[in-house]
Protein backbone atom coordinates (compact mmCIF):
# COMPACT_ATOMS: atom_id res chain seq x y z
CA UNK A 1 0.00 0.00 0.00
CA UNK A 2 1.28 3.12 -1.11
CA UNK A 3 0.63 5.00 2.03
CA UNK A 4 2.25 2.13 4.70
CA UNK A 5 5.63 2.60 2.29
CA UNK A 6 5.65 6.34 2.48
CA UNK A 7 5.28 5.29 6.23
CA UNK A 8 8.23 3.75 6.78
CA UNK A 9 10.15 5.35 4.29
CA UNK A 10 9.68 8.64 6.24
CA UNK A 11 9.88 7.16 9.46
CA UNK A 12 13.54 6.22 8.65
CA UNK A 13 14.56 9.31 6.46
CA UNK A 14 12.59 12.41 8.50
CA UNK A 15 10.66 10.76 11.33
CA UNK A 16 10.32 13.83 12.63
CA UNK A 17 8.23 15.23 9.85
CA UNK A 18 4.10 15.95 10.87
CA UNK A 19 2.38 13.14 9.77
CA UNK A 20 -1.39 13.56 11.60
CA UNK A 21 -2.74 16.27 14.21
CA UNK A 22 -6.13 16.91 15.70
CA UNK A 23 -7.60 16.21 18.81
CA UNK A 24 -4.66 18.40 20.52
CA UNK A 25 -2.08 15.51 19.42
CA UNK A 26 0.43 15.43 16.82
CA UNK A 27 1.80 12.17 15.63
CA UNK A 28 5.08 12.21 13.40
CA UNK A 29 6.11 9.58 10.81
CA UNK A 30 7.91 8.12 13.54
CA UNK A 31 5.04 7.72 15.58
CA UNK A 32 2.90 6.52 13.37
CA UNK A 33 5.55 3.88 12.53
CA UNK A 34 5.50 3.01 16.49
CA UNK A 35 1.97 3.06 17.22
CA UNK A 36 0.93 0.87 14.09
CA UNK A 37 3.50 -1.77 15.13
CA UNK A 38 1.83 -1.69 18.42
CA UNK A 39 -1.52 -1.84 17.03
CA UNK A 40 -0.23 -4.31 14.91
CA UNK A 41 0.91 -6.17 18.23
CA UNK A 42 -2.61 -5.50 20.21
CA UNK A 43 -4.71 -7.54 17.00
CA UNK A 44 -2.47 -10.13 16.39
CA UNK A 45 -3.00 -10.81 20.30
CA UNK A 46 -6.79 -10.68 19.56
CA UNK A 47 -6.58 -12.46 16.41
CA UNK A 48 -4.41 -15.69 18.17
CA UNK A 49 -7.17 -16.12 20.65
CA UNK A 50 -9.85 -16.20 18.23
CA UNK A 51 -8.57 -18.83 16.97
CA UNK A 52 -7.32 -20.74 20.09
CA UNK A 53 -10.89 -20.36 21.31
CA UNK A 54 -12.47 -21.58 17.69
CA UNK A 55 -14.86 -19.31 16.90
CA UNK A 56 -16.08 -19.88 13.50
CA UNK A 57 -14.78 -18.03 10.60
CA UNK A 58 -16.46 -14.74 9.59
CA UNK A 59 -19.38 -15.11 6.81
CA UNK A 60 -17.31 -12.74 4.90
CA UNK A 61 -14.40 -14.96 4.79
CA UNK A 62 -14.95 -15.99 1.03
CA UNK A 63 -14.71 -13.05 -0.15
CA UNK A 64 -12.05 -11.26 1.75
CA UNK A 65 -9.66 -14.19 0.79
CA UNK A 66 -10.03 -14.90 4.95
CA UNK A 67 -8.44 -11.32 5.51
CA UNK A 68 -9.78 -10.43 8.65
CA UNK A 69 -12.17 -7.23 9.23
CA UNK A 70 -11.54 -5.00 12.02
CA UNK A 71 -13.74 -2.53 13.04
CA UNK A 72 -13.29 0.99 14.41
CA UNK A 73 -16.15 3.55 15.84
CA UNK A 74 -14.21 6.21 17.56
CA UNK A 75 -15.29 9.64 18.66
CA UNK A 76 -11.79 11.25 18.06
CA UNK A 77 -10.59 11.82 13.98
CA UNK A 78 -6.95 11.46 15.56
CA UNK A 79 -7.73 7.41 16.66
CA UNK A 80 -9.53 6.59 13.78
CA UNK A 81 -6.52 7.96 12.20
CA UNK A 82 -3.99 5.97 13.58
CA UNK A 83 -5.95 2.83 13.64
CA UNK A 84 -6.49 3.22 9.98
CA UNK A 85 -2.58 3.07 9.12
CA UNK A 86 -1.98 0.10 11.52
CA UNK A 87 -4.70 -1.73 10.51
CA UNK A 88 -3.64 -1.44 7.18
CA UNK A 89 -0.20 -1.88 7.52
CA UNK A 90 0.00 -5.77 8.21
CA UNK A 91 -2.63 -8.70 6.21
CA UNK A 92 -5.70 -7.10 7.95
CA UNK A 93 -9.04 -5.19 6.41
CA UNK A 94 -10.69 -1.50 8.38
CA UNK A 95 -14.05 -0.80 8.34
CA UNK A 96 -14.72 2.70 9.41
CA UNK A 97 -17.74 2.66 11.93
CA UNK A 98 -19.58 6.38 11.99
CA UNK A 99 -20.42 6.90 15.89
CA UNK A 100 -22.85 8.81 14.99
CA UNK A 101 -25.06 6.32 13.16
CA UNK A 102 -27.78 5.21 15.63
CA UNK A 103 -26.97 2.24 17.52
CA UNK A 104 -29.27 -0.49 15.75
CA UNK A 105 -28.01 0.66 12.56
CA UNK A 106 -24.15 -0.13 13.99
CA UNK A 107 -25.41 -3.06 15.92
CA UNK A 108 -26.60 -4.38 12.38
CA UNK A 109 -23.60 -3.48 9.86
CA UNK A 110 -21.04 -5.30 12.15
CA UNK A 111 -23.99 -8.33 12.40
CA UNK A 112 -23.82 -8.14 8.46
CA UNK A 113 -20.42 -8.34 7.59
CA UNK A 114 -19.13 -10.22 10.41
CA UNK A 115 -16.41 -8.34 11.71
CA UNK A 116 -13.50 -10.28 13.20
CA UNK A 117 -12.75 -7.27 16.00
CA UNK A 118 -14.37 -4.25 16.85
CA UNK A 119 -12.47 -1.31 18.19
CA UNK A 120 -14.85 1.21 20.30
CA UNK A 121 -15.08 4.04 23.06
CA UNK A 122 -18.41 3.61 23.04
CA UNK A 123 -19.49 1.74 25.98
CA UNK A 124 -23.23 1.39 25.46
CA UNK A 125 -21.89 0.07 21.56
CA UNK A 126 -19.61 -2.35 23.34
CA UNK A 127 -21.94 -3.85 25.47
CA UNK A 128 -24.75 -4.26 22.91
CA UNK A 129 -22.24 -6.25 21.04
CA UNK A 130 -21.15 -8.02 23.58
CA UNK A 131 -24.56 -9.46 24.62
CA UNK A 132 -25.61 -10.47 20.92
CA UNK A 133 -26.62 -13.54 20.69
CA UNK A 134 -24.09 -16.89 20.11
CA UNK A 135 -24.65 -16.78 16.43
CA UNK A 136 -25.56 -13.69 15.71
CA UNK A 137 -22.43 -12.53 15.05
CA UNK A 138 -18.63 -14.46 15.45
CA UNK A 139 -16.73 -11.18 16.37
CA UNK A 140 -15.51 -10.19 19.33
CA UNK A 141 -15.37 -6.08 20.69
CA UNK A 142 -12.87 -4.43 22.82
CA UNK A 143 -12.94 -0.89 24.70
CA UNK A 144 -10.38 1.82 23.63
CA UNK A 145 -8.50 2.02 26.56
CA UNK A 146 -8.38 -2.04 26.89
CA UNK A 147 -7.03 -2.24 23.67
CA UNK A 148 -4.44 0.11 23.76
CA UNK A 149 -3.18 -1.27 27.32
CA UNK A 150 -3.51 -4.85 25.44
CA UNK A 151 -1.33 -3.38 22.84
CA UNK A 152 0.92 -1.61 25.03
CA UNK A 153 2.07 -5.20 26.81
CA UNK A 154 1.89 -7.53 23.75
CA UNK A 155 5.33 -8.58 22.58
CA UNK A 156 5.80 -6.03 20.02
CA UNK A 157 4.99 -7.11 16.46
CA UNK A 158 7.21 -7.25 13.25
CA UNK A 159 5.18 -3.77 12.43
CA UNK A 160 3.94 -2.29 9.71
CA UNK A 161 4.51 -3.65 6.21
CA UNK A 162 4.10 -2.98 2.67
CA UNK A 163 1.69 -5.78 1.32
CA UNK A 164 0.55 -7.26 -2.30
CA UNK A 165 -1.62 -4.81 -4.33
CA UNK A 166 -4.34 -6.76 -4.73
CA UNK A 167 -5.25 -7.67 -1.51
CA UNK A 168 -8.54 -5.67 -0.09
CA UNK A 169 -7.34 -3.68 2.80
CA UNK A 170 -10.66 -1.44 3.06
CA UNK A 171 -14.16 -1.95 3.68
CA UNK A 172 -16.65 1.25 2.41
CA UNK A 173 -20.08 1.75 2.93
CA UNK A 174 -22.59 3.34 0.67
CA UNK A 175 -24.99 6.50 2.19
CA UNK A 176 -27.66 4.14 2.81
CA UNK A 177 -30.09 7.01 1.29
CA UNK A 178 -32.98 4.89 1.14
CA UNK A 179 -31.74 1.55 2.98
CA UNK A 180 -29.04 -0.02 4.93
CA UNK A 181 -25.31 0.94 3.64
CA UNK A 182 -24.01 -1.62 1.10
CA UNK A 183 -20.36 -2.77 1.81
CA UNK A 184 -17.82 -3.03 -0.51
CA UNK A 185 -13.76 -3.76 -0.49
CA UNK A 186 -11.04 -1.85 -2.01
CA UNK A 187 -7.67 -3.39 -2.74
CA UNK A 188 -4.69 -1.78 -1.57
CA UNK A 189 -4.08 -1.37 -5.66
CA UNK A 190 -7.22 0.39 -6.37
CA UNK A 191 -6.67 3.16 -4.02
CA UNK A 192 -2.70 3.29 -4.85
CA UNK A 193 -4.53 4.09 -8.62
CA UNK A 194 -6.60 7.12 -7.03
CA UNK A 195 -3.42 8.85 -4.96
CA UNK A 196 -1.61 8.57 -8.39
CA UNK A 197 -4.37 10.81 -9.59
CA UNK A 198 -4.25 12.94 -6.72
CA UNK A 199 -0.87 14.30 -7.03
CA UNK A 200 -1.77 15.95 -10.02
CA UNK A 201 -4.86 17.91 -10.18
CA UNK A 202 -6.21 17.62 -6.77
CA UNK A 203 -2.10 18.80 -5.94
CA UNK A 204 -1.15 16.43 -2.66
CA UNK A 205 2.05 16.79 -2.56
CA UNK A 206 5.20 16.22 -0.22
CA UNK A 207 5.89 18.06 2.09
CA UNK A 208 2.21 19.69 1.81
CA UNK A 209 -0.15 20.34 5.11
CA UNK A 210 -3.64 19.67 4.51
CA UNK A 211 -6.52 20.39 6.79
CA UNK A 212 -9.58 18.19 6.14
CA UNK A 213 -12.19 18.65 8.86
CA UNK A 214 -14.76 16.49 10.17
CA UNK A 215 -14.97 12.71 10.54
CA UNK A 216 -12.84 9.89 8.80
CA UNK A 217 -15.45 7.47 8.79
CA UNK A 218 -17.08 9.87 5.40
CA UNK A 219 -15.13 8.63 2.44
CA UNK A 220 -14.11 12.45 1.79
CA UNK A 221 -11.82 12.84 4.94
CA UNK A 222 -10.49 9.09 4.83
CA UNK A 223 -9.47 9.83 1.40
CA UNK A 224 -7.76 13.01 2.42
CA UNK A 225 -5.80 10.97 5.25
CA UNK A 226 -4.66 8.15 2.73
CA UNK A 227 -3.47 10.28 -0.25
CA UNK A 228 -1.47 12.86 2.19
CA UNK A 229 0.08 10.32 3.88
CA UNK A 230 1.06 8.18 0.14
CA UNK A 231 2.48 11.40 -0.55
CA UNK A 232 4.21 12.93 2.19
CA UNK A 233 2.25 15.13 3.37
CA UNK A 234 0.82 16.59 6.31
CA UNK A 235 -2.77 16.34 7.57
CA UNK A 236 -4.71 18.24 10.01
CA UNK A 237 -7.88 16.46 11.53
CA UNK A 238 -11.21 18.03 12.77
CA UNK A 239 -13.29 15.52 15.15
CA UNK A 240 -16.04 18.04 15.09
CA UNK A 241 -15.92 20.89 12.34
CA UNK A 242 -14.95 24.25 14.03
CA UNK A 243 -14.43 26.87 11.68
CA UNK A 244 -13.36 29.69 13.83
CA UNK A 245 -10.72 26.55 15.35
CA UNK A 246 -10.40 25.54 11.35
CA UNK A 247 -9.27 29.18 10.36
CA UNK A 248 -6.93 29.41 13.17
CA UNK A 249 -5.15 26.46 12.88
CA UNK A 250 -4.80 27.65 8.50
CA UNK A 251 -3.10 30.74 9.73
CA UNK A 252 -0.96 29.28 12.77
CA UNK A 253 0.60 26.63 10.56
CA UNK A 254 0.41 28.39 7.38
CA UNK A 255 -1.88 25.31 5.59
CA UNK A 256 -1.83 24.90 2.14
CA UNK A 257 -4.62 22.89 1.50
CA UNK A 258 -8.03 22.31 2.27
CA UNK A 259 -10.15 19.06 1.52
CA UNK A 260 -14.07 19.42 2.34
CA UNK A 261 -17.80 19.62 1.41
CA UNK A 262 -18.68 22.90 -0.37
CA UNK A 263 -20.59 24.57 2.42
CA UNK A 264 -18.02 24.61 4.79
CA UNK A 265 -16.21 27.19 2.70
CA UNK A 266 -19.26 29.28 3.79
CA UNK A 267 -18.35 28.70 7.14
CA UNK A 268 -14.55 29.25 6.60
CA UNK A 269 -15.20 32.66 5.51
CA UNK A 270 -17.50 33.71 7.51
CA UNK A 271 -15.10 32.72 10.40
CA UNK A 272 -12.11 34.43 8.72
CA UNK A 273 -14.09 37.59 8.52
CA UNK A 274 -14.25 37.67 12.58
CA UNK A 275 -10.81 37.30 13.16
CA UNK A 276 -8.63 40.32 14.19
CA UNK A 277 -7.87 43.17 11.21
CA UNK A 278 -4.12 43.78 10.85
CA UNK A 279 -2.48 40.89 9.69
CA UNK A 280 -4.12 40.22 6.43
CA UNK A 281 -6.53 37.56 5.71
CA UNK A 282 -6.87 34.34 8.31
CA UNK A 283 -6.95 32.24 4.90
CA UNK A 284 -3.68 34.07 3.15
CA UNK A 285 -1.82 30.40 2.92
CA UNK A 286 -4.68 28.82 1.28
CA UNK A 287 -3.29 27.64 -2.18
CA UNK A 288 -5.60 24.77 -3.43
CA UNK A 289 -8.92 24.20 -1.55
CA UNK A 290 -10.47 21.25 -2.82
CA UNK A 291 -14.06 20.26 -2.03
CA UNK A 292 -16.08 16.63 -3.39
CA UNK A 293 -19.19 15.24 -1.50
CA UNK A 294 -21.74 17.59 -3.21
CA UNK A 295 -22.06 20.15 -5.71
CA UNK A 296 -19.97 22.92 -5.65
CA UNK A 297 -22.39 26.07 -6.51
CA UNK A 298 -20.90 29.31 -8.40
CA UNK A 299 -22.29 31.48 -5.66
CA UNK A 300 -20.20 29.69 -3.36
CA UNK A 301 -17.44 29.82 -5.33
CA UNK A 302 -17.58 33.42 -5.48
CA UNK A 303 -18.33 34.30 -1.93
CA UNK A 304 -15.28 31.83 -1.27
CA UNK A 305 -12.78 33.70 -3.44
CA UNK A 306 -13.38 36.98 -1.50
CA UNK A 307 -12.02 35.27 1.54
CA UNK A 308 -9.24 33.64 -0.17
CA UNK A 309 -8.54 35.18 -3.48
CA UNK A 310 -5.16 33.19 -3.46
CA UNK A 311 -6.36 29.95 -3.72
CA UNK A 312 -7.39 27.78 -6.52
CA UNK A 313 -11.03 26.33 -5.85
CA UNK A 314 -11.57 22.65 -7.60
CA UNK A 315 -14.72 20.36 -6.61
CA UNK A 316 -14.11 16.70 -7.97
CA UNK A 317 -17.15 14.25 -8.13
CA UNK A 318 -15.97 10.40 -7.86
CA UNK A 319 -18.18 7.68 -6.56
CA UNK A 320 -16.24 5.30 -3.51
CA UNK A 321 -16.98 1.90 -5.96
CA UNK A 322 -15.43 3.43 -8.91
CA UNK A 323 -12.54 5.94 -7.78
CA UNK A 324 -11.82 9.37 -9.24
CA UNK A 325 -14.23 11.20 -12.21
CA UNK A 326 -14.02 14.24 -13.19
CA UNK A 327 -13.46 17.79 -12.23
CA UNK A 328 -14.60 21.10 -12.63
CA UNK A 329 -13.07 24.73 -11.51
CA UNK A 330 -16.35 27.06 -12.29
CA UNK A 331 -19.99 26.90 -12.49
CA UNK A 332 -22.08 24.79 -10.20
CA UNK A 333 -19.56 21.71 -10.39
CA UNK A 334 -21.70 19.58 -12.54
CA UNK A 335 -19.34 20.03 -15.85
CA UNK A 336 -16.70 18.06 -15.56
CA UNK A 337 -13.40 17.33 -16.97
CA UNK A 338 -12.71 14.12 -16.63
CA UNK A 339 -9.45 12.14 -14.69
CA UNK A 340 -7.06 10.76 -16.71
CA UNK A 341 -7.14 6.93 -17.75
CA UNK A 342 -11.22 7.02 -17.55
CA UNK A 343 -13.32 6.23 -20.01
CA UNK A 344 -17.31 7.12 -20.31
CA UNK A 345 -20.13 6.32 -22.06
CA UNK A 346 -23.99 7.64 -21.59
CA UNK A 347 -26.59 4.60 -21.93
CA UNK A 348 -30.28 4.11 -22.14
CA UNK A 349 -32.45 1.90 -20.27
CA UNK A 350 -31.68 -0.82 -22.89
CA UNK A 351 -27.83 -0.36 -22.58
CA UNK A 352 -27.28 1.51 -25.77
CA UNK A 353 -25.09 4.33 -25.70
CA UNK A 354 -26.59 7.62 -26.74
CA UNK A 355 -26.14 10.29 -28.78
CA UNK A 356 -23.50 13.25 -27.43
CA UNK A 357 -25.90 15.96 -25.20
CA UNK A 358 -28.71 13.37 -24.63
CA UNK A 359 -28.72 12.19 -20.70
CA UNK A 360 -28.70 8.47 -19.53
CA UNK A 361 -26.90 6.50 -17.29
CA UNK A 362 -23.23 7.09 -16.80
CA UNK A 363 -20.66 4.26 -17.37
CA UNK A 364 -17.42 4.06 -16.18
CA UNK A 365 -14.45 2.29 -17.22
CA UNK A 366 -11.42 2.87 -14.86
CA UNK A 367 -8.68 1.03 -12.79
CA UNK A 368 -10.30 1.80 -9.38
CA UNK A 369 -13.57 0.24 -10.21
CA UNK A 370 -15.35 -2.08 -7.66
CA UNK A 371 -16.81 -5.15 -9.54
CA UNK A 372 -19.58 -6.14 -6.93
CA UNK A 373 -20.76 -5.16 -3.13
CA UNK A 374 -20.55 -7.81 0.07
CA UNK A 375 -22.80 -10.58 -0.26
CA UNK A 376 -24.20 -9.98 2.95
CA UNK A 377 -25.20 -6.14 2.34
CA UNK A 378 -26.64 -6.41 -1.29
CA UNK A 379 -26.73 -8.89 -4.97
CA UNK A 380 -26.42 -5.96 -6.68
CA UNK A 381 -22.99 -5.68 -9.22
CA UNK A 382 -21.39 -2.55 -9.51
CA UNK A 383 -19.16 -3.57 -13.08
CA UNK A 384 -21.32 -5.86 -15.76
CA UNK A 385 -19.70 -8.55 -17.85
CA UNK A 386 -18.19 -5.85 -19.96
CA UNK A 387 -16.18 -4.44 -17.66
CA UNK A 388 -17.98 -0.93 -17.30
CA UNK A 389 -18.88 0.13 -13.46
CA UNK A 390 -22.64 2.34 -12.74
CA UNK A 391 -23.79 3.67 -9.66
CA UNK A 392 -27.23 5.02 -11.71
CA UNK A 393 -25.43 8.56 -12.20
CA UNK A 394 -27.93 10.61 -14.97
CA UNK A 395 -25.19 12.24 -17.21
CA UNK A 396 -24.55 13.38 -21.02
CA UNK A 397 -21.47 13.68 -22.63
CA UNK A 398 -20.80 17.14 -24.24
CA UNK A 399 -17.76 18.01 -26.00
CA UNK A 400 -15.46 15.76 -23.94
CA UNK A 401 -16.68 16.76 -20.46
CA UNK A 402 -19.28 15.21 -17.83
CA UNK A 403 -22.60 16.79 -17.24
CA UNK A 404 -23.99 15.33 -14.52
CA UNK A 405 -27.93 15.20 -13.84
CA UNK A 406 -28.49 13.34 -10.62
CA UNK A 407 -29.48 9.63 -9.76
CA UNK A 408 -32.33 7.69 -11.17
CA UNK A 409 -34.83 8.96 -9.46
CA UNK A 410 -33.97 12.71 -9.66
CA UNK A 411 -35.71 13.06 -12.70
CA UNK A 412 -39.21 14.27 -12.71
CA UNK A 413 -41.46 14.01 -16.06
CA UNK A 414 -44.12 16.90 -16.39
CA UNK A 415 -46.14 17.44 -19.37
CA UNK A 416 -43.74 15.66 -21.32
CA UNK A 417 -40.62 17.29 -20.26
CA UNK A 418 -37.43 15.92 -18.29
CA UNK A 419 -36.51 17.77 -15.36
CA UNK A 420 -33.29 17.24 -12.95
CA UNK A 421 -34.60 18.15 -9.47
CA UNK A 422 -30.33 18.33 -8.63
CA UNK A 423 -30.86 20.92 -11.42
CA UNK A 424 -33.84 22.64 -9.54
CA UNK A 425 -31.64 22.37 -6.38
CA UNK A 426 -28.96 23.75 -7.02
CA UNK A 427 -30.04 26.86 -8.74
CA UNK A 428 -33.04 27.53 -5.63
CA UNK A 429 -29.53 26.48 -3.29
CA UNK A 430 -28.22 30.60 -4.55
CA UNK A 431 -31.73 32.27 -2.79
CA UNK A 432 -30.33 33.38 0.25
CA UNK A 433 -32.55 31.76 2.82
CA UNK A 434 -33.15 28.03 0.12
CA UNK A 435 -29.40 26.99 0.82
CA UNK A 436 -30.89 23.03 2.41
CA UNK A 437 -33.68 22.77 0.19
CA UNK A 438 -35.38 19.93 -2.05
CA UNK A 439 -37.16 19.05 -5.41
CA UNK A 440 -39.68 16.35 -5.63
CA UNK A 441 -42.57 15.60 -8.13
CA UNK A 442 -45.36 15.28 -7.10
CA UNK A 443 -48.47 13.25 -9.07
CA UNK A 444 -50.45 16.00 -11.31
CA UNK A 445 -53.80 14.61 -13.26
CA UNK A 446 -52.79 16.99 -16.39
CA UNK A 447 -48.92 16.94 -16.39
CA UNK A 448 -48.34 13.12 -14.97
CA UNK A 449 -46.28 15.17 -12.52
CA UNK A 450 -45.19 18.83 -11.46
CA UNK A 451 -42.36 19.80 -9.67
CA UNK A 452 -42.38 21.14 -6.00
CA UNK A 453 -40.23 22.31 -3.70
CA UNK A 454 -39.64 22.31 0.11
CA UNK A 455 -36.93 24.70 1.89
CA UNK A 456 -35.42 23.92 5.32
CA UNK A 457 -35.68 26.64 7.71
CA UNK A 458 -37.92 28.93 10.07
CA UNK A 459 -41.03 30.89 8.87
CA UNK A 460 -40.94 34.87 7.99
CA UNK A 461 -40.71 36.67 11.27
CA UNK A 462 -40.62 40.42 10.66
CA UNK A 463 -39.66 41.67 13.81
CA UNK A 464 -38.13 39.85 17.04
CA UNK A 465 -40.23 40.36 20.17
CA UNK A 466 -38.19 43.32 21.66
CA UNK A 467 -38.45 45.45 18.54
CA UNK A 468 -35.42 44.52 16.88
CA UNK A 469 -35.60 43.97 13.36
CA UNK A 470 -35.03 40.15 12.18
CA UNK A 471 -34.49 38.68 8.77
CA UNK A 472 -37.53 39.70 6.83
CA UNK A 473 -39.12 38.67 3.70
CA UNK A 474 -36.78 40.47 1.61
CA UNK A 475 -33.71 40.29 3.66
CA UNK A 476 -33.21 36.54 4.88
CA UNK A 477 -29.42 35.72 5.65
CA UNK A 478 -27.55 33.32 4.04
CA UNK A 479 -26.34 30.65 6.56
CA UNK A 480 -22.63 31.22 6.19
CA UNK A 481 -23.70 34.97 7.35
CA UNK A 482 -25.61 33.82 10.77
CA UNK A 483 -22.68 31.34 12.16
CA UNK A 484 -21.84 31.96 15.57
CA UNK A 485 -19.14 30.55 17.37
CA UNK A 486 -20.75 28.11 18.93
CA UNK A 487 -22.74 27.12 16.08
CA UNK A 488 -20.81 24.80 15.03
CA UNK A 489 -21.51 21.31 13.29
CA UNK A 490 -21.78 17.92 14.84
CA UNK A 491 -19.29 15.79 13.89
CA UNK A 492 -21.10 12.56 11.75
CA UNK A 493 -23.60 15.32 9.37
CA UNK A 494 -20.82 16.25 6.80
CA UNK A 495 -22.23 16.53 3.05
CA UNK A 496 -23.50 19.71 3.19
CA UNK A 497 -24.46 22.58 5.58
CA UNK A 498 -27.95 21.69 5.92
CA UNK A 499 -26.61 18.46 5.98
CA UNK A 500 -24.67 18.75 8.71
CA UNK A 501 -27.26 19.86 11.01
CA UNK A 502 -27.92 18.11 14.08
CA UNK A 503 -30.73 18.84 15.92
CA UNK A 504 -30.46 22.08 17.85
CA UNK A 505 -27.15 22.90 15.72
CA UNK A 506 -29.14 24.58 12.94
CA UNK A 507 -26.24 27.35 12.44
CA UNK A 508 -28.69 30.42 12.75
CA UNK A 509 -31.31 28.50 10.51
CA UNK A 510 -32.33 31.02 7.52
CA UNK A 511 -35.24 32.26 6.87
CA UNK A 512 -37.62 31.01 4.07
CA UNK A 513 -38.18 34.10 1.86
CA UNK A 514 -41.59 34.48 0.20
CA UNK A 515 -42.75 32.13 -3.02
CA UNK A 516 -42.57 35.46 -4.87
CA UNK A 517 -38.50 35.90 -4.06
CA UNK A 518 -38.28 31.78 -4.75
CA UNK A 519 -40.08 31.84 -8.12
CA UNK A 520 -38.51 35.00 -9.59
CA UNK A 521 -35.13 34.36 -8.70
CA UNK A 522 -35.56 30.41 -10.68
CA UNK A 523 -37.10 31.90 -13.45
CA UNK A 524 -34.18 33.70 -13.94
CA UNK A 525 -31.96 30.64 -13.94
CA UNK A 526 -33.91 28.02 -14.95
CA UNK A 527 -36.33 27.32 -18.05
CA UNK A 528 -39.48 27.53 -17.45
CA UNK A 529 -40.76 24.00 -17.51
CA UNK A 530 -38.16 23.54 -14.67
CA UNK A 531 -39.60 26.23 -11.85
CA UNK A 532 -41.81 24.26 -9.31
CA UNK A 533 -45.43 24.75 -9.31
CA UNK A 534 -45.59 25.04 -5.59
CA UNK A 535 -43.06 25.74 -2.96
CA UNK A 536 -43.34 24.53 0.61
CA UNK A 537 -41.30 24.99 3.97
CA UNK A 538 -40.12 22.83 6.95
CA UNK A 539 -38.25 22.76 9.84
CA UNK A 540 -36.59 19.84 9.14
CA UNK A 541 -35.59 18.00 5.63
CA UNK A 542 -36.29 13.97 6.78
CA UNK A 543 -32.07 13.08 6.41
CA UNK A 544 -30.18 9.24 6.33
CA UNK A 545 -28.03 8.47 9.30
CA UNK A 546 -24.87 9.99 7.51
CA UNK A 547 -26.58 13.38 6.59
CA UNK A 548 -28.10 12.87 3.44
CA UNK A 549 -31.91 14.74 2.44
CA UNK A 550 -33.76 11.89 1.70
CA UNK A 551 -36.02 12.69 -1.57
CA UNK A 552 -38.69 10.30 -1.31
CA UNK A 553 -38.79 10.57 2.70
CA UNK A 554 -39.32 14.63 1.87
CA UNK A 555 -41.84 13.63 -0.49
CA UNK A 556 -44.02 11.50 2.27
CA UNK A 557 -43.63 14.58 4.57
CA UNK A 558 -45.43 16.82 1.67
CA UNK A 559 -47.99 14.04 1.20
CA UNK A 560 -48.75 13.71 4.83
CA UNK A 561 -49.49 17.31 5.15
CA UNK A 562 -46.75 17.93 7.38
CA UNK A 563 -44.94 21.07 5.55
CA UNK A 564 -46.06 24.06 5.20
CA UNK A 565 -47.64 25.30 2.31
CA UNK A 566 -46.25 28.89 0.58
Amino acid sequence: MTFTRTTIELAASDPDRLALAGDGERLTYGDLRETSTRIRSGLEQLLDARHREGRPASASDGETGGVPIVAVSLSRAIDVGRFVVGIASFRAIVAVIDPLWPLEHRLTTIRRVDAAIVITDDGDFEGALAGLEHGAWHGSVIGLERFDALAAAAPVSAGPEVRPRDEPYLLLFTSGTTDLPKGFLRTRGSWDYNVEASRGPLFARAGVQTIAPGPVSYSLTLYALVEALATGGSLHLQSRFDATDAVRTIAQHGIARFVGVPSMLLALAAAARREPPGAGSALASLRWVITGGANQSQAIRERFAEAAPQAVLRSYYGASEIGFIGYSDAGDGTRLTPFAGLEAEVRDDAGTRVPDGEIGTLHIRVASQVERYLTATSHERITGDDGWSSVGDLAALVDGEIVLAGRAGDMAVTGGHKVSLPQVERALATVPGCEQCCAIALPDAALGSIVAVVVEGASVVERAPGGEPTAAAGDALSVGEMLSVGEMLSVGEMLSVGEMLGAGEMLGAGVVPPKAVMQRELRRLLPEQFVPRRYYRADRLPRTAGGKIRRVAVAELVAAGEAERL
